[in-house]
């Protein structure tokens, strides 16, 4: 069995308590540790915390109820009680969290690896090994060397005893490159300050979605600009999930009595507030695959759409207005569970252009003039696309006549 032991032995720069509990992408720096040790293939999680801590119990608590087998220690001598032959230990120090590619180094069969940086005088920030390589904080080894745990001192600092073990041992070195570290191969967060580079840097990293041109170049610079605020508040997403719902809810008993602009306004936020949960939420991997609000919210602005349409309808047009809806439903479902393979991905419509479209036509006039020039958009970037795609034919070659 491997085994997590994640410290948090030191305060932040600032003494506002652990670094661990600094706090990063709406949970905390710990949050992400744990979800890296579970990664590598954790089962059971010890957190070393010389004073306890609320909000390390609560975040014991909340593994428990997930049925992850969690516990915390109060000194180094406390661990003897894990020394095992059959075990595996991986410590992560104060404040470090390793990239995917270390996570999967680990993630491997259990083995015994140092992780160390050279050229020992440009990394000072890490604890030196010797004159020409530092320790990078993170230590797999097998979790019997805890014995050498019992005679340390308990105001001695846990990462160093590991590493005078695991030196006595020769324990194998992973050496990280210069061009490794550049690219964040180790985050070292000690503060407050270093947690809002992190941030940033994590911004600048985010992947590039393929969106049209309303998310693109409007909805997704301006969600990127809230994100640094948002991830200080842990229950951001809770929140932006409940207003999804909640707006799609009102829309829809708006759209009951009438109100055809107020209730695409209000489907409309609630589809932005959803894409920025979304955003809020791409570096956690405990999110479920599911986009249950999304879907719900989906299901709402279809209702209150039909509604408002035959509302504006009369006997003659309400047949050929329901099935142009009709039409457009089914390709925005298509375009959304079926493989993306666009090349006019920033023409290609979705609920939130859509509802754009219908609250412009009906500012102006009736919703069934936007219902046709949404399906008129998007028939066209559809016959667009696949003209775009169709492959000309190939010429016959004179040497196969």
């Amino acid at each position: 069995m491997k085994l997590a032991l994640i410290s948090l032995a030191k305060d932040d720069l600032d003494g506002n308590g652990p670094i661990a509990l600094l706090p990063l992408f709406g949970g905390t720096l710990l949050d992400l540790q744990v979800d890296a040790a579970q990664r590598f293939g954790c089962e059971k999680f010890i957190f070393l915390c010389p004073v306890t801590h609320g909000a390390l119990l609560q975040k014991i608590d909340a593994m428990k109820q997930q049925g992850l087998d969690a516990e915390y220690v109060r000194s180094p001598s406390d661990l003897v009680q894990y020394a095992s032959d059959q075990d595996h230990l991986v410590y992560i120090a104060d404040g470090i969290l390793p990239n995917d590619a270390i996570v999967e180094q680990l993630s491997a069969a259990p083995q015994e690896l140092l992780f160390t940086v050279l050229h020992a005088n440009e990394y000072q920030e890490f604890e030196r090994i010797d004159l020409n390589q530092r320790w990078l904080g993170i230590v797999s080894l097998k979790a019997s060397r805890l014995v050498a745990m019992i005679d340390i001192p308990d105001d001695w600092e846990i990462g160093s005893a590991l590493l005078r073990t695991a030196v006595q041992a020769d324990c194998p070195r992973a050496i990280i490159s210069d061009r490794r570290m550049g690219a964040g191969a180790i985050a070292h967060i000690q503060s407050e300050i270093s947690a809002g580079q992190f941030t940033r840097r994590k911004l600048k990293e985010m992947p590039a979605h393929r969106d049209n041109f309303l998310n693109r170049f409007l909805l997704r610079p301006l969600i990127k600009r809230s994100l640094p605020r948002l991830w200080a508040k842990p229950a951001a997403p809770q929140y932006l999930q409940i207003f999804t719902i909640i707006s799609g809810l009102i829309a829809v008993v708006t759209a009951v009595f009438g109100y055809a602009i107020p209730a695409l306004v209000l489907f409309l936020l609630g589809s932005v507030a959803q894409l920025t949960r979304a955003s809020l939420m791409q570096f956690d991997s405990r999110v479920s695959r599911r986009d249950w609000a999304g879907m719900t919210l989906d299901l709402l602005a279809a209702s209150g759409v039909a509604i408002l349409l035959v509302q504006a309808s009369d006997v003659m047009t309400l047949a050929p207005n329901l099935v142009v809806f009709a039409l457009l439903l089914a390709h925005l479902l298509l375009l959304k569970t079926g493989p993306d393979k666009s090349s006019l991905v920033l023409l290609q419509p979705d609920l939130r252009l859509v509802l754009l479209i219908l609250l412009l036509a009906t500012i102006f006039g009736p919703i069934s003039y936007g219902i046709y020039a949404a399906a008129l958009y998007s028939g066209l970037s559809l016959v667009l696309d696949r003209y775009l795609t169709i492959k000309p034919p190939k010429r016959p070659d004179f040497q196969d006549l």
